[in-house]
């Protein structure tokens, strides 16, 4: 009887863990696709937060040069550096409105690159939370997926060493009732 039991334990052992491992491989192959989809998104947000911040630096960049433009068209500044007017031989009045326009110009700019700093504070933190939200939105489904696949990875692999546990185990019961069965022929004839 134990042959028989073995025998047939063995039989169906052995299916499950041909099925628990085909279940494996299929998760396995679902949970690399899954690991791969999670570093594709992140490094596609990655370039897209970098894309942003280029253009806003560069955008700050165009600004600051702007506002110095004007504030030496404004204070006329520019007339002393573009050449007008001859630095060397200035009389009293050119040296004090060139001092004038120059403290001018300092201040002028003093004042719009702390605007600008402002500003460019506020859309660099109107960016991180745009990537925020974007890794909320389209990062975190697929890290759940990722997570789920996984935790069923671990279970698959627990019941998979279960089962190769019942096998052997009726592996050994086969033999076992195989071995009752044997005739003994070392009677000892008398």
């Amino acid at each position: 009887m134990g042959f028989l039991l073995g025998a047939f334990g063995k039989q169906m052992a052995g299916s499950n863990y041909r099925s628990l491992q085909a279940k494996l491989m299929k998760i396995q192959s679902r949970a690399r696709k899954a690991t791969r989809d999670v570093q594709r998104m992140n490094d596609m947000i990655d370039r897209q937060a970098k894309s942003y911040k280029n253009y806003l630096t560069m955008q700050s960049q165009m600004a600051q040069q702007a506002m110095s433009q004007s504030l030496m068209q404004n204070t006329h500044l520019i007339d002393y550096m573009n050449g007008s007017v001859d630095l060397q031989n200035m009389t009293e009045d050119q040296r004090k409105a060139y001092t004038d326009a120059s403290t001018a110009y300092q201040q002028g700019m003093t004042q719009a690159q702390a605007t600008l700093s402002a500003t460019t504070a506020y859309n660099q933190q109107q960016i991180e939370d745009y990537v925020q939200n974007l890794k909320d939105c389209m990062l975190e489904p697929l890290k759940d997926e990722e997570e789920l696949l996984q935790s069923e990875k671990d279970s698959l692999e627990s019941q998979l060493a279960i089962a190769k546990q019942d096998y052997e185990s009726c592996k050994q019961m086969e033999q076992d009732g195989a071995k009752m069965l044997k005739p003994d022929y070392t009677g000892g004839g008398q």
